[in-house]
């Protein structure tokens, strides 16, 4: 693949997105996201951003969406990514469990010394806001890992043949002395771009444009140690040069592309700001309205004639207002307002809140609407309200979160600062990612309720009808006990092995054996007495007695 043939693409790929797409990025941005409202509105830097509405719901909307699922998925200070075996009796073993708890602490120190919480949520600001994020993975020597979030304006994007998005392009600009820093000297003569080594010397103002594409590679080599031996291609291309500046590779991508919800036929996604703009719209006119009937209300309007002869009006206070006495007829007056500001204000407040539903304020802000609850009756309610982010957080997960941790696992392994792997992992080293924060586990707490709630209907029928308690005994109590432990994302390594709990309860079953044995001695040498008239002194029944 040359130099032109990548412009070529990326030029395709952006002819995809110019117009509608960018019309309809822009107008969200203007809504909810005017800090990066630069998408076909272009403006010099500091240059002050004119309002083009009149109400600020979407942008609080957009931050209390950002801010719960952040605070949701990713709580601070706590580890809220497990690693794990795939086989639960694996994680029974202490040396695999140790392992997986140390590789899940360090990874997660790890993300609080980065940037990952800055721009983790700014990405999860684009994704209500344009539907579309990009959160990009770099090395880093001073803190490890670097992130980076990208404006969905700035990415253009591409599918494969089963809908995950695998080829990332965008288009940026470097000043002279910034393109010697990321290419070098060579690099930059190579591509017969020597020129921009004499405006490095000379300090010239100016900028260069490049393109950068990150595909996969038709062929590699999975044993090569070269990065352009790697499963992930990426180009370094001028476009003014046509040649290519740079060519690298990866073994993961390091664009994490995700989608809110995705139309027909379309490859960026659709975003919680875009199904409001008709709402928006219309709040926004109603706010005007509403402004308008109260400064009516505060300062309503003159009825004058019209042969000059009043002069001097104002609303202001103390103001002197003259008019010509010898004219009865020309005395001016007040009009009575004839607008309701308070049935504006109902429609205001009536579509405010359909705006913050879309954004789904209302699953974050619980104590808000659960009051005169009882706190196990809340955490079931909020339990079940927070399912229905279930579809978006499975997808999120999948397109964004689980790629960005398997990537930082593979960067820590490759710079040696996870710990030694144990003999049982050897010979299967694999792994799986478990979440804990609110909302995987709301998720999760799903697939343990179907089996919950059948145990509470058969213990309600049987209250009616004994022989239901039958049915119970097709349920193995220590499996469902490990299944629920295992799903609530509890540490396998703190039960016991199987064999061990049948040892123990052997032992205990032999106990009771004999405490009931010893309970009935009595009864019997009672009885034995009664029967014989006396006891033996030498038999074991005396013995008992005494």
């Amino acid at each position: 693949m040359t130099g032109r043939d990548i412009i070529k693409r990326y030029d395709t790929m952006n002819s995809n997105v110019i117009g509608n797409w960018e019309t309809l990025w822009q107008e969200c941005a203007d809504w909810a996201f005017p800090s990066n409202d630069n998408i076909n509105q272009i403006r010099v830097g500091g240059q002050e951003k004119p309002p083009q509405r009149m109400i600020d719901t979407c942008i609080e909307a957009n931050y209390n969406f950002a801010a719960g699922l952040f605070s949701h998925l990713f709580p601070p200070n706590t580890v809220w990514a497990r690693y794990r075996h795939p086989n639960p009796m694996m994680m029974q073993n202490e040396n695999v469990a140790n392992y997986f708890e140390q590789v899940s602490r360090n990874i997660h120190q790890v993300l609080l010394g980065s940037n990952f919480a800055q721009e983790e949520f700014q990405s999860l600001l684009c994704l209500g806001a344009f539907g579309t994020n990009c959160l990009t993975l770099e090395e880093d020597d001073k803190h490890i890992i670097r992130f980076r979030n990208f404006i969905v304006n700035n990415i253009r994007i591409e599918e494969n043949h089963l809908g995950f998005v695998d080829t990332v392009a965008r288009e940026y600009k470097l000043t002279p002395r910034q393109a010697l820093q990321k290419f070098g000297a060579e690099a930059l003569e190579s591509a017969n771009l020597s020129h921009v080594l004499n405006d490095v010397e000379s300090n010239a103002d100016k900028k260069y444009t490049f393109v950068n594409m990150v595909t996969p590679r038709v062929n590699y080599n999975v044993k090569g140690k070269k990065s352009i031996d790697k499963k992930f291609a990426s180009y370094h291309v001028s476009r003014e040069s046509g040649q290519i500046v740079k060519e690298s590779g990866f073994d993961y991508n390091p664009y994490k592309v995700s989608r809110f919800t995705v139309g027909n036929d379309e490859v960026y996604g659709r975003s919680p700001m875009s199904m409001v703009l008709g709402t928006a719209r219309r709040t926004n006119v109603i706010y005007r309205s509403m402004i308008i009937s109260a400064e009516q209300h505060a300062n309503n309007q003159w009825l004058v004639p019209d042969d000059d002869s009043v002069s001097g009006i104002s609303g202001r206070a103390g103001a002197i207002i003259k008019w010509r006495a010898t004219n009865p007829n020309g005395k001016p007056e007040r009009l009575a307002p004839g607008g309701d500001a308070g049935i504006a204000y109902q429609q205001y407040e009536l579509h405010e809140q359909q705006i913050k539903r879309m954004f789904f304020n209302h699953l974050f802000r619980p104590l808000d609407q659960y009051r005169n609850m009882t706190a196990t009756e809340v955490q079931e309610r909020m339990t079940t309200d927070l399912m229905t982010l279930a579809p978006f957080v499975s997808r999120y997960v999948e397109e964004h979160v689980t790629p960005v941790m398997e990537h930082v696992y593979y960067m820590l392994a490759k710079k040696n600062l996870l710990p030694e792997l144990p003999q049982e992992l050897q010979d299967d080293p694999n792994y799986e990612i478990d979440y804990v924060g609110r909302l995987s586990l709301a998720t999760k707490s799903f697939e343990t309720m179907g089996a919950i709630n059948t145990l509470r209907v058969f213990g309600e029928l049987a209250q009616m009808n004994p022989a239901m308690m039958q049915s119970l005994q097709n349920v193995q109590p220590d499996k469902l006990f490990r299944e629920i432990w295992y799903a609530n994302s509890s540490s396998m390594n703190a039960l016991k092995d199987p064999e061990e709990v049948l040892r123990e309860r052997e032992i205990q079953e032999q106990k009771v054996e004999q405490m009931r044995e010893m309970q009935m001695m009595p009864a019997m040498a009672d009885a034995t007495q009664k029967l014989s008239g006396k006891v033996d002194p030498t038999s074991i029944i005396a013995q008992m007695e005494e």
